[in-house]
Order: C-alpha cells, then sequence, then structure tokens
C-alpha cells in the first residue's frame, strides 16, 4: 500500500546503511541493534536455534505468557465457578448474565488504549502496570455485596484485562518463527484449560470454608487478586520488552534470535504509530473476515464460558458435584489445543485443521438440542464437545500473528480480534434468558447455527490466502531497491507492502 505522507521505503531503507539507530525510529528496533552491533558475526538464518539459546526463550519469555494467560483466565471465569457459591443470592433474573456481558462490554472498550499503550510504551513495564491493576480489582470483589458494586468492579476488570491475548500474540511473533509461534501460542492458550481445572479444584475448596464475615466466593476473590498483584510485581522487573533488551542473552544471542526470526518477514518490534498501517489494516480484507469468524465461531466461548456451571446444575447435579465436573473440560481444552498447534507446527494446513475443531461442537449442540434432559451423561458429554469449537480462538490468534506483518497493524489486528472475542462474548451470555431455563433451547439453537457457519468461513479465509500466495508467486522477480538490503525484513513492512511475504494457510 503507498504512503503519500511518508518517505519512500527505499529512501528509508538507505537511512539502514548508516548505521546510526537514533535515525531509524521508522525500522524494527532489531534494526538499529543490527547496526549497532556490526561486528557480530553469527551467519545466516537457522531453521533452528541453537538449544540452549531455545531454552533460555522458553524459560524466561514462554513461562511468563503462560502464568499471565493463566493468571487472566482463572481470574476472568471465576464468577462462573462463583454462581456455585452464593454470588447469585443477591442478584435476580438475568443480572447474572450481565456481569459477564459488562466485563466483555468494558473490555472492548479498553483494547484501543491498551493497544495504543503498548505501541507507544515498554511493554513489559505497561502489560505489568496492567496485571497489577487487574488483580486489585479482582481482590476488591470480596468486598462487594451488590449488583451495582459487582457491575462497577466487572467494568474495570474488562478494561485493564483486554491487556493480555494482544501482547501475547506480540510477544510471541517477537521470539520465534511462524512454526515455533503456533507451538508457542498453543502452550500458553492451553492455561485456559488449566485455568479451568485448578479453579474447579479451589472452587470446590472453597466452598468448604466458611466464616463468619466472609462468604466462600469472597474469599476466594480475595485470594487470587493478591496472588495476581504479586505476579504483576513480577512481570514489571523480569519479562523483557523485547529481543535486544532482554537481559538473558549475550548480544551474540540476541543476534542468533533475530536472524532466526529473519525469516517471518514480520520484524520484531517497533514503537513508532504508523497511521498508514490502520489505514492499510481497515481496506484488508482479512481483517473483515477475520473479525466475521471470530465472533460467529467464539459465541460458544461467551455462552459457555459464563453458563457452564449453570448448564450443568440444569442436568440434575448438585452444587458440589456441578464444580468437579467442570475439571474434565480443562482436560478437554488442553488435548485440543495442544494437539493441534502442535500438528500445524510440524505439518502445516492449517485451514483444514482448523475446520476440523467444529466438527465436534456441532455434533455436541445436535445432542444437547435432542437429549432429554434426564439424560445427564448423554447431555454431559455434549457439553463437553462444544469445547472443541471454542478452542478454536487458539488458531485464529496463531493466523494472525504469522499472517500479518508491520507492528502498528499487527498490534492494531490483534485488538480487533479480541474486541470480536468479547462481542461474541457479550452475545454468548445473553442467549441464556431467564424466560427458558432450564432447557435453553434458543441458546442451544443460536450454538448449532454459529458453529456450523464457522467451516465454509474457515474455508473461505484458507483459499484466499492460498490464491494470494499463488499471485504473488506470478509476479516477475521484482527490481525494487528495497529488496537489494540485506535486512529489508526489518523494515517494518505490512504483507501487503512487502511482495515477498507470503500467507499461512
Amino acid at each position: 500500500m503507498s504512503e503519500p505522507e511518508k518517505e519512500p521505503v527505499d529512501s528509508r531503507a538507505s537511512d539502514v546503511s548508516s548505521g546510526d539507530s537514533t535515525l531509524n525510529q521508522d525500522c524494527d528496533v532489531a534494526l538499529n541493534f543490527l547496526n549497532k552491533h556490526q561486528d557480530l558475526k553469527v551467519g545466516q538464518a537457522e531453521d533452528k536455534l541453537p538449544t540452549h539459546v531455545l531454552r533460555k526463550l522458553d524459560m524466561y519469555v514462554l513461562s511468563f505468557m503462560c502464568a499471565i494467560y493463566f493468571l487472566q483466565f482463572i481470574d476472568k471465569t471465576l464468577l462462573n465457578f462463583s454462581a456455585m457459591m452464593g454470588i447469585r443470592k443477591n442478584l435476580k433474573g438475568n443480572e447474572f448474565a450481565n456481569l459477564g456481558t459488562i466485563f466483555n462490554a468494558a473490555y472492548i472498550f479498553g483494547e484501543p488504549f491498551v493497544s495504543y499503550c503498548l505501541q507507544r510504551f515498554p511493554l513489559s513495564r505497561t502489560l505489568a502496570t496492567f496485571v497489577i491493576l487487574w488483580g486489585v480489582v479482582l481482590a476488591c470483589h470480596s468486598a462487594c455485596h451488590t449488583y451495582a458494586s459487582l457491575m462497577v468492579v466487572r467494568t474495570l476488570l474488562g478494561i485493564f484485562e483486554s491487556c493480555s491475548a494482544v501482547s501475547l500474540i506480540s510477544i510471541s511473533g517477537m521470539y520465534y518463527t511462524k512454526p515455533e509461534q503456533a507451538q508457542r501460542i498453543g502452550y500458553w492458550a492451553i492455561q485456559s484449560g488449566t485455568g479451568t481445572i485448578v479453579g474447579a479444584l479451589l472452587s470446590f475448596a472453597f466452598q468448604h470454608v466458611h466464616t463468619t464475615r466472609f462468604a466462600s466466593w469472597q474469599i476466594l476473590f480475595l485470594v487470587f487478586g493478591l496472588i495476581t498483584v504479586t505476579f504483576g510485581i513480577f512481570v514489571w522487573f523480569y519479562l523483557p520488552d523485547n529481543i535486544t533488551n532482554a537481559w538473558f542473552l549475550t548480544d551474540e544471542e540476541k543476534a542468533m534470535v533475530i536472524e532466526h526470526v529473519r525469516v517471518n518477514q514480520t520484524g520484531v518490534e517497533n514503537k513508532k504509530f504508523k497511521r498508514h498501517q490502520i489505514v492499510e489494516l481497515l481496506k484488508d480484507k482479512y481483517t473483515w473476515l477475520l473479525l466475521v469468524l471470530t465472533i460467529t465461531s467464539q459465541i460458544v466461548t461467551g455462552a459457555v464460558g459464563t453458563f457452564s456451571t449453570t448448564i450443568t446444575a440444569t442436568f440434575g447435579f448438585n452444587s458440589k458435584a456441578t464444580i468437579l465436573l467442570q475439571i474434565p473440560i480443562g482436560v478437554i481444552i488442553i488435548i485440543c489445543i495442544l494437539a493441534t498447534t502442535q500438528l500445524i507446527a510440524r505439518y502445516g494446513h492449517l485451514t483444514y485443521i482448523h475446520v476440523s475443531m467444529y466438527i465436534p461442537s456441532v455434533v455436541g449442540a445436535i445432542m444437547l438440542l435432542s437429549l432429554e434432559r434426564s439424560n445427564k451423561i448423554g447431555n454431559l458429554f455434549g457439553l463437553y464437545l462444544l469445547y472443541s469449537g471454542s478452542c478454536a480462538i487458539t488458531l485464529i490468534y496463531a493466523w494472525n500473528s504469522a499472517n500479518t506483518a508491520g507492528y502498528t497493524k499487527k498490534l492494531f489486528r490483534n485488538a480487533l480480534t479480541m474486541i470480536a472475542f468479547a462481542i461474541a462474548s457479550i452475545i454468548g451470555p445473553q442467549l441464556f434468558r431467564a424466560y427458558s431455563y432450564p432447557r435453553y433451547i434458543p441458546a442451544k439453537i443460536t450454538i448449532l447455527v454459529t458453529q456450523a457457519a464457522a467451516i465454509p468461513m474457515t474455508l473461505l479465509v484458507g483459499w484466499l490466502t492460498r490464491r494470494d500466495n499463488k499471485l504473488r508467486d506470478a509476479l516477475p522477480e521484482t527490481t525494487e531497491e528495497l529488496y537489494d538490503q540485506e535486512n529489508y525484513e526489518f523494515l517494518d513492512l505490512t504483507d501487503v507492502e512487502n511482495k515477498k511475504f507470503r500467507y499461512v494457510y
């Protein structure tokens, strides 16, 4: 895409050769690092990093991402578990559903602001600030006794938690190649399953805790709030902003990682906000296709994320059994995400593997609609199958990370995806209206239709990316001076600007 108000790309590339990193704010931080350390000789990019370097990345970066996503997921879903612990005692009608809705509405409101902060300020410090703030708000849940006070804290929690996924997708793209990104996104995304298991076990345990001043659900919120605040402080001091200031790597190892991710042609990080990339993002057909796909496919997540315990209870299980029956959901989430991301990293075929995730979910919705409520096991199995389609959001994360270049464009595409996810999460809980209790037939029909519709939409995106790759392969060899620069991959070009970029499908 052209940049009418900016210097031409080849002029920008010529500045690179100056070796003065202070002049290259338009380019990637990796390029500035390479210019500053031209004496480092690490050779050409290799398919695999040295084992000790990859181990360091996983230990000091991946472990932080896993912990952040674990806390974000469990903190968000404590509302679901608290439904069986007495939080609904002072709520009536659709007020419980509204608590889930206001969280996601606030998530939408906070996402653009959070994304801008992540672009303009040090990533780790910005992320740490939001983690600490959401921990404080989570602890404040324990002081809430009314619907109004719960609405306030859920609103604030949604704003602060909107930083998590968009940050983690960006971090994954900084340190790893595209196949490695699929694996690592899978590793931190399975923490939603781990969070479900841990949340269910702790919720079950806290149901046996009784005090005169606090209900068991209040203690649960207070404990996790304090844990989150403490971890946010660790993020502030120990999570690096990007490769170039990773404290655990030597300069030579940093150069190795930069060379390793060169093949992505998506760069590492750029702190200059580029409006032309936002314009391109809004004109890009993939932006809107993926947004519609995200909303359609993730309505099921909004539904079961807030109402899985309520649905399970309608099958005839008591409150303690209902909580324990959430544990297999965590196992299913881990298996679905881990299996699909590992297959993609090893074999590719993202489109077909993505489609396969919706088929069990469609079957599960049909079971919930057709089986009598007295069939406890059959209904429970149908509910479990819905989580296959819910897990498909992980592959949308991977698709965004692999198929978007240009730091501003990538960051705000991730933000739009999370806004779409929040919209789906708003729609999902509102499907479960009080009048349709206990079978919730309209909600189950909507889940069936949306999961089925996600299949042809995914195939369309895959077909378009494959077609665009073929069109680029058919272009004559470019003679632009831009591609003669040895570091053109770090000029912060978008996937549309860079004709050597190829999409993953």
